[in-house]
């Protein structure tokens, strides 16, 4: 038990840091950061592990085929690699897919997005003239028409006497 708490809580601020810091960040800022990352690790290991390396002898007599290892793989990569540029086909080949035509893929989501658009155009439509409807019945009840209200601007404007605005009374 005192070993799985803390593991357990570095690997839940591990995915936080994941999930939250590194989507944020540029892709050069975490190739720098995991090469460094990866150079403390790898440091930290061989100071931890030195004497177990030192002592390890059993591949001391496999040193001996290592040469000859490498360059049998460099030629088999050259000869593989210059075959397929010679012949001008490539050995990987991806199987012929058969796409659905656009139609039979987008007229079911064109009609649903149509029937959606043309649902809540009416919707807004009935209820813009509710509103409107409601805002000029209020209109007509409170005097308050255009009617009236040019009326209305016709008795000011013949006022000439002293007038006082609503900032000097305040």
């Amino acid at each position: 038990m005192e070993l799985f708490l803390p593991s357990v809580l570095v690997i839940i601020f591990a995915a936080l840091v994941i999930m939250v810091v590194l989507p944020k960040l540029s892709p050069l800022v975490i190739v720098i950061v995991s090469a460094i990352l990866l150079t403390l690790s790898t440091y930290q290991h061989f100071q931890l592990f030195w004497h177990e390396y030192r002592e390890s002898t059993w591949q001391a007599s496999l040193k001996i085929f290592a040469p000859g290892i490498i360059i049998a793989v460099v030629f088999l990569y050259i000869f593989i690699m210059g075959g397929t540029f010679l012949t001008g086909k490539s050995n990987a080949s991806m199987p012929s897919m058969e796409l659905p035509s656009a139609s039979t893929a987008t007229n079911p989501l064109t009609s649903a997005l149509n029937s959606t658009m043309s649902a809540v155009n009416s919707a807004t439509s009935s209820v813009s003239s509710a509103v409107s409807g409601a805002a000029s019945a209020v209109t007509n009840s409170l005097g308050l028409s255009s009617a009236n209200q040019s009326r209305r601007n016709n008795s000011r404007s013949a006022n000439k006497g002293p007038t006082t605005s609503t900032l000097a009374i305040i």
